[in-house]
């Protein structure tokens, strides 16, 4: 798949009240903290130099701190279309009865062998009541295929394990090196014309409104 794709920029939503608690959350619905909206206008008001009322297609995963994310960087670059596409192929990894853990230290103890299997073998990682790393990568890679060809700029709102199947899927890589892959809160991911560009962004100076 690597090169056959216009330009996709890969966001991962802010901090949620679970990600400061430190609890995974999978497909649980966790809204933003301060600090999640502050990183929202952050990217927002990086991507306003480059977009600002030009032709963009925002898509969202449907969990409330992606949704409140794009919401927040599509005001912020006056979009041309106000409305954000929801789209659930980028909802985050349905991990069972995994969520709500706190943090995977714990789902080691708790559930060691899906815990050495998400590292060494993410497709057959398979967490009772969730999906699994294939089914996961599938669904993901159905979206690709979509969007292959098309000329208009896409940015994805979603999850950081999402951000990493999607550049793996790009780069052709295994699932074990798609785990292994950074993510942060604070970088948003540019794939085009099969490179990938990396590019940290600083802190917002806006007041919360």
């Amino acid at each position: 798949m690597k090169g056959n794709l216009r330009t996709l920029i890969l966001v991962r939503h802010g901090e949620s009240e679970w990600n400061r608690a430190g609890r995974i959350q999978g497909q649980v619905n966790s809204p933003l903290t301060d600090l999640g909206i502050s990183q929202a206008r952050a990217i927002s008001d990086y991507l306003s130099g480059i977009f600002l009322n030009q032709e963009l297609e925002i898509y969202s995963s449907p969990l409330k701190r992606a949704i409140q994310t794009a919401e927040i960087i599509a005001k912020g670059i006056d979009h041309l279309s106000s409305e954000v596409i929801i789209e659930e192929r980028l909802n985050d990894f349905n991990l069972g009865e995994i969520s709500g853990t706190y943090g995977w230290d714990k789902v080691a103890e708790i559930f060691p062998e899906q815990a050495q299997l998400r590292l060494q073998d993410p497709m057959r990682f398979h967490p009772s009541g969730g999906e699994s790393g294939a089914e996961f990568e599938a669904r993901l890679r159905s979206l690709m295929e979509e969007l292959e060809g098309e000329d208009t700029t896409k940015l994805l709102v979603s999850h950081g394990i999402v951000n990493k199947f999607i550049r793996g899927i790009y780069k052709n890589i295994s699932g074990k090196e798609m785990i292994n892959l950074g993510e942060s809160q604070n970088t948003i991911y540019c794939l085009e014309h099969g490179d990938e560009t990396e590019i940290k962004i600083p802190p917002s100076n806006r007041e919360k409104n």
